[in-house]
């Protein structure tokens, strides 16, 4: 992605991107597991104490289950009480990872959006739903954690999505 797409995507979604994620965007937007198909997040707030992890969006306007744009537009207003949220990947299954800006709340969570873990079966969130739009737990203070934490966990190749 370059400076001016990635000026682009901040005026699309109506927000500035925080710069070590921008700096990611501009190296590689996006990306997805390659083998196996999705890695694995240790999360033990939830039944099982794993969520998967599946993709970083990028600028991909052809293909919105991996579109930066798309998705924020089409979804990030649920969570329009919590602040400054940027969803910036997904899990596979609809359940997105949002990076939040908000004072007092920063940091990369998971989204339980498609309410996977069901009431009584997780044991604490970090930040209620509210209307129904899903919970969210928090994984990481900042997209570098969060993306360093991802990569050296997971011990597998990745590839790229590219040409967006």
């Amino acid at each position: 992605m370059t400076q001016s797409q990635a000026v682009s995507v901040e005026s699309a979604i109506n927000r500035v991107l925080p710069k070590s994620y921008k700096d990611f965007l501009r190296r590689m937007n996006g990306l997805y597991f390659a083998l196996p198909d999705y890695g694995e997040i240790s999360l033990a707030m939830v039944a099982g104490g794993v969520i998967s992890f599946d993709r970083f969006f990028g600028l991909s306007p052809d293909e919105q289950c991996n579109c930066l744009v798309c998705f924020n537009n089409q979804y990030i207003d649920e969570l329009a009480f919590v602040g400054d949220v940027l969803a910036i990947g997904e899990d596979g299954g609809g359940n997105p990872y949002v990076l939040i800006s908000t004072p007092g709340r920063e940091g990369v969570y998971y989204w339980d959006r498609t309410h996977l873990h069901e009431p009584g079966l997780t044991r604490d969130v970090d930040i209620a739903e509210q209307n129904e739009c899903g919970d969210l737990f928090f994984i990481s203070p900042g997209f570098e954690e969060f993306y360093n934490t991802l990569f050296s966990s997971a011990g597998v190749d990745v590839e790229f999505v590219l040409g967006r």
